[in-house]
């Protein structure tokens, strides 16, 4: 899998973004983005489900009937879990791009991130957790500064790539699915910043 075209793209939909929100530019952006990011991780348990112990309708959701998109002549489905897991995706992809300015460095994906091989713990649920929990962590290193050196943040960053990697293939998605579904809301989400969302 490469990253780096995807970083690519997320950029020009970050300075879009940028474009329209110019109160955003010369900001730490890093905070409300790894809020964001922890939202669509839990938006992305909610549709996979497995943790609903409570409940007998524990399937993850991933083919539904798009009533928005209904045509006569053909029927649509979507993915909710692929939707909302490639939602999450471009956060991961943003927040590696942010400015950490107070290290006059960007992380490494400017140059490429040394390992980008999956990190899998021994269930989904325990995958979710611990994504949460180096979240937290990264969060502590980077806008805290209690812990934080630039090695120290990379080395969070990279660890967070890598666990959302293997968050994608626990939940059964190949390297294809996911670009292409990245691609297709990459498309949506510079439609919505042309219209005003």
């Amino acid at each position: 899998m490469n990253l780096k075209p995807l970083f690519e793209i997320q950029r020009k939909l970050d300075d879009h973004i940028m474009d329209e929100h110019p109160e955003l530019k010369e900001q730490n952006n890093v905070e409300w983005k790894i809020l964001a990011l922890q939202v669509e991780i839990g938006e992305c348990a909610n549709e996979w489900r497995g943790f609903k112990k409570w409940s007998h309708d524990q399937e993850p959701r991933t083919r539904v009937y798009d009533k928005n998109k209904s045509r006569i002549d053909k029927v649509v489905f979507k993915n909710p879990l692929l939707e909302e897991y490639v939602d999450g995706l471009h956060f991961v992809l943003s927040i590696g791009l942010e400015n950490y300015s107070w290290y006059n460095e960007l992380l490494p994906v400017n140059q490429g991130l040394r390992k980008t091989d999956p990190i899998k713990y021994e269930n989904t649920i325990k995958q979710f957790n611990y994504l949460f929990e180096t979240l937290g962590y990264f969060m502590d290193c980077c806008l805290d500064h209690e812990i934080g050196t630039t090695s120290e943040v990379e080395e969070q960053y990279e660890n967070i790539v890598r666990m959302y990697l293997g968050l994608g293939e626990m939940l059964g998605f190949s390297w294809e699915q996911i670009e292409q579904a990245y691609m297709e809301k990459n498309a949506i989400n510079h439609q919505r910043q042309n219209e005003g969302y």
